[in-house]
C-alpha cells in the first residue's frame, strides 16, 4: 500500500512539474515581445539624452525654472521682516543686496525719541535670522542740563540746539525773543506739499537707517554662465549605451534597467550641470 501510494505521488508530481515547465515557457515567449521593445525604448532614450539639443533644452528648463521660483525670494525675505518692524518707526524705504549667503536690508524711516532710537536694534534684534544690527541718523536734541557757565549760574536745561540760558533778566529776554519763529507753512519733510513725494521727518522726529546682516541666501542663478555652458556641451561628443538584443526575458530586463540607469545618469548629469551653473 504504501509503495502504491508513493508511486501515485510521484506520478502527479510528475504531472505538476511537467505542467509548470510548460507554463513558464508559455511566460517565456509571451514575455520576449515586450522586454524587447523596453530594451529598444531604453536606447532610444539614452540616445535622445545624451544629445547635445536635450543636454541644452534641460538645462534650459532648469534655468528658467531656478529664475521663476527666484521671483519671490525678495518679497519673501520682506515679509519676513515686517513682524519686526515697530511702530514707532515709520518705513519710508526698504531694499536687499545679496552678500554671498547672507543679505544686507537697508531701512529707511523716521521716529521721535532717543528711547525708541534704542529700542530700534532690541526691536530687530528678535528676528532669528538677524545677524547684526546697525543703525545712523538720530539727531539728538533732547533737552539736556549744561555746564556752569559765567552766564548761566544755575544750569538751565536747554536743547542742543539752542544757545545758553543767561540768568541776567534783561539778557534772558533777549534769548527768547531771538528764538521765537514765525508759524507757518515751512516745508519741513515735505509734509503739507500737496503732492504725492515721499514724506521725510517731521519737526521733532529723525531720519534713521537701519542695516540689518539676515542669514538668508538671495543669490540668482546666473543665465550667462548657464548658456556658455550650454553651447560648450553641445560641442562635446554624444555618448550612447552599449547595444545588443536580450536574449531572454532576464536579459531583456537587464538590458531595459541598463537603459534606464542610463537614462537617470544622463538626467542626473544634465541637472549636476545646470546646478553648478546656477
Amino acid at each position: 500500500m504504501i509503495a502504491i501510494a508513493g508511486c501515485v505521488v510521484a506520478i502527479l508530481m510528475a504531472n505538476s512539474s511537467s505542467k509548470a515547465l510548460e507554463q513558464a515557457r508559455s511566460d517565456n515567449q509571451a514575455s520576449q515581445g515586450p522586454a524587447s521593445d523596453a530594451y529598444t525604448k531604453s536606447q532610444e532614450a539614452d540616445t535622445i539624452m545624451n544629445a547635445p539639443t536635450s543636454v541644452a533644452l534641460i538645462k534650459d528648463a532648469t534655468l528658467a525654472q531656478s529664475m521663476i521660483e527666484h521671483n519671490k525670494v525678495y518679497p519673501d525675505l520682506y515679509d519676513s521682516i515686517q513682524p519686526y518692524i515697530p511702530s514707532f518707526y515709520r518705513v519710508n524705504s526698504m531694499a536687499a543686496t545679496s552678500a554671498g549667503d547672507s543679505a544686507v536690508v537697508t531701512l529707511v524711516g523716521t521716529l521721535k525719541t532717543y528711547q525708541q532710537y534704542a529700542d530700534l536694534m532690541l526691536a530687530f534684534s528678535r528676528d532669528p535670522d538677524v545677524q547684526s544690527v546697525g543703525r545712523a541718523g538720530y539727531n539728538y536734541d533732547d533737552d539736556f542740563v549744561p555746564n556752569l557757565s559765567p552766564a548761566d549760574q544755575t544750569g538751565t536745561p536747554h536743547k542742543p540746539s539752542e544757545g545758553t540760558v543767561p540768568d541776567d533778566k534783561l539778557a534772558r529776554l533777549t534769548y527768547f525773543q531771538s528764538q521765537v519763529v514765525l508759524q507757518g507753512y515751512t516745508n519741513i519733510g515735505n509734509f503739507g506739499s500737496g503732492s504725492d513725494i515721499t514724506r521725510n521727518a517731521m519737526p521733532g522726529y529723525s531720519l534713521v537707517t537701519v542695516v540689518l546682516t539676515l542669514k538668508k541666501n538671495l543669490q540668482v542663478a546666473q543665465p550667462k554662465t548657464t548658456l556658455q555652458t550650454i553651447g560648450a556641451t553641445a560641442a562635446a561628443p554624444t555618448v550612447t549605451a552599449p547595444t545588443g538584443p536580450p536574449a531572454a526575458p532576464g536579459g531583456g530586463g537587464g538590458g531595459g534597467g541598463a537603459g534606464a540607469a542610463s537614462t537617470a545618469s544622463s538626467k542626473k548629469k544634465g541637472g549636476a550641470a545646470a546646478d553648478d551653473s546656477d
